[in-house]
């Protein structure tokens, strides 16, 4: 019998460790355990050797290798030969093993590659449809495609191009802080919210210095585009400017000075306070055209088509352009824009209405198709015009291609030029030596005021002699075209009473020209000055007086008709600027013979009356 050795095992190590019949053993006595059973127990060989080892002393440590005898990496028992087998554990079964360690299962494994079926497609699974068989294409519809892709690539640089030209220029015209849009001397803000207003100003005049070389227009054009009133001022027209910011920053003092000083001392945002506070209208556009430049931007497109019709800003230019259709070069819009000469132009408002509707022209004329589809063209049209133009920092060039698009389209009636009402010419204030013009009040004001309305003027201020706008088929008035021939419809000078009034700062000038028409036949009334001024000889009549007045107008060169409803048979005849000597009245033409009515229906038109078409 071998010595126990260690503790006895319990129920509870019995049954944890395997062990059979571990139930009997908790209920009987507890058994030894030999060294042999000890060792054929899991787990025990390490606990009982250790045991073992402790009680029986310190032994050497196993070798690397096991010594001969050693089985399933097990030491041998100290001072036991080794056996070729242990025997069975007493009361446990022949069939005994200890219980299999755990697997850990392992997924599924996915099947190979088509073995399996592909899953079959309900009705509720949308099927992506069947890529369409790809046709070639014949080799005339491969070269329509290759033009195509050429063409948009043409388009698209085209495009880019002028976008590009477009912001350059844009950026590169002279900008400046001019507008005042919230000014307190605005008046009925809420009328003129539709209507859009320029402001046009030409610097540089040429052969012109200090506030001549100004020439100032203002543009409102209607909301529908369908009226515009164009209103000339006179550069030497005495105003009050308000308070402003000058060109340099600085705040420049009320004060009371010659209009176009407002922009020579102050700069364009003065100007357009001096406008506004003489008008009430509300600026929304500045527009400062270098006249000196203007002629550049004519030549750099090859020239500039415009329909001249008679007109008295023609006439007091230098060099007036044929009558009709015509072709102006850089030189002949120069010639164009240069006044005749002194007295010419005594307000000033027929070089402003020149050099607008030289300005409209080139503009409309840079829009037009041969212009744009011209790249190297355009593009040195628009580089000087950068440098010719100044506009305000709202403005952009698409407001002044409204601008020239909205005067050129309207027309006839729908235009209307007038300058403002004048009440003296050549006013010298005490103690000082510049000369003035001045305003009427009243008229000024309900000039204006019908503008602030509806940009429309109200009757008795437009030109009657006004040329027409430059759109084709038009024609000037019956009174221009009478004026240039003054053998049509005449009578003789003794039945023609006539009142001579001076409208001129002249002092007795209106006698001499009495003097001149006793001289020549005429039956001479009232002489005195007129109560306001004209910018050139006005003869004014009744209905039933024409032929009388068309008498008066060819004995003095240079004057225009006016009809009046107030004057009833009076003729009168008011002396403006540029009159020069009364000349002797043409004979009446003879009556014509009776023709028969097929040789009257084909008989010429009278030279001189025809209208100017274009």
């Amino acid at each position: 019998m071998s010595t126990p050795v260690g503790d006895e095992p319990t129920a509870d190590d019995a049954g944890a460790r395997g062990v059979p019949d571990g139930s009997r053993r908790r209920r009987g006595a507890a058994e030894p355990l030999t060294v042999e059973q000890l060792l054929a127990r899991p787990g025990g060989p390490t606990t009982g050797g250790r045991r073992a080892a402790r009680r029986q002393g310190a032994q050497p440590s196993a070798p690397s290798a096991p010594p001969p005898g050693v089985r399933n990496g097990l030491p041998p028992v100290p001072g036991a030969a080794p056996r070729p087998a242990l025997p069975p554990v007493p009361g446990a079964p022949a069939d005994w093993q200890p219980d299999p360690r755990p697997s850990r299962r392992s997924g599924p494994i996915p099947p190979l590659p088509g073995t399996v079926p592909p899953p079959v497609r309900t009705g509720a699974t949308r099927l992506r449809p069947p890529r369409p068989v790809r046709r070639e294409l014949t080799p005339g519809r491969r070269r329509l495609v290759r033009a195509a892709i050429a063409l948009a690539a043409v388009a698209g640089v085209v495009l880019l191009y002028h976008l590009g030209l477009y912001f350059y220029v844009d950026q590169k015209i002279s900008r400046v802080e001019a507008l005042a849009t919230d000014g307190p001397e605005i008046l009925a803000a809420q009328l003129q919210e539709a209507s859009e207003t320029y402001l046009v100003v030409g610097t540089g005049v040429p052969d012109q210095e200090g506030p001549a070389s100004v020439a100032t227009l203002l543009a409102s054009v209607s909301e529908d585009g369908e009226r515009a009133v164009l209103v000339g001022f006179p550069p030497t027209a005495l105003v009050d400017t308000p308070a402003c910011r000058s060109a340099d920053g600085e705040v420049r003092a009320p004060t009371t000075e010659a209009f176009a000083r407002s922009l020579l001392d102050g700069g364009p945002s003065c100007m357009v306070r001096a406008v506004q506070q003489l008008s009430g209208v509300r600026v929304d556009h500045y527009l400062e055209v270098d006249l000196a430049r203007l002629p550049g931007m004519v030549d750099a497109l090859g020239g500039v088509p415009m329909c001249v019709v008679p007109s008295r800003a023609t006439a007091a230019a230098a060099v007036p352009p044929p009558s009709g259709a015509s072709e102006l070069s850089g030189e002949a819009a120069a010639g164009y824009l240069r006044p005749a000469g002194d007295g010419t132009d005594a307000t000033g408002t027929a070089v402003a209405e020149r050099t607008q509707r030289l300005l409209t022209s080139t503009l409309r004329a840079a829009m037009s198709r041969d212009v744009v589809l011209d790249p190297p063209t355009l593009a040195r049209f628009l580089s000087r015009a950068a440098e010719a133009l100044t506009v305000d920092e709202q403005t952009t060039l698409g407001d002044l291609r409204a601008l020239a698009t909205s005067l050129g389209n309207v027309s006839g009636d729908a235009v209307a030029r007038t300058g403002l009402p004048v009440a003296q010419v050549g006013h010298v204030p005490a103690g000082g030596e510049e000369a003035f013009v001045l305003l009427d009040g009243a008229g000024t004001r309900s000039l204006f005021d019908a503008v602030i309305d509806g940009s429309r003027v109200p009757d008795g201020f437009a030109a009657e002699n006004d040329a027409p706008s430059e759109a084709a088929g038009e024609e000037p008035p019956a009174e221009a075209a009478v004026a240039a021939d003054p053998q049509t419809a005449l009578v003789p000078p003794a039945e023609v009473s006539v009142d001579v009034l001076n409208g001129t700062g002249t002092r007795g000038l209106a006698a001499t020209v009495a003097d001149a028409l006793r001289a020549g036949g005429f039956v001479v009334g009232t002489v005195g000055n007129a109560e306001g001024t004209v910018s050139q000889s006005v003869v004014r009549h009744g209905p039933g007086t024409v032929a009388q007045a068309r008498t008066v107008a060819a004995a003095v060169p240079g004057a225009v008709l006016q009809g009046s409803d107030s004057l009833g048979d009076t003729v009168q005849l008011v002396i403006g600027p540029g009159y020069e000597s009364v000349v002797p009245v043409p004979p009446p033409a003879p009556a014509p013979e009776p023709q028969p009515e097929a040789d009257t229906a084909a008989a010429a038109p009278v030279p001189g009356a025809a209208a100017v078409r274009c």
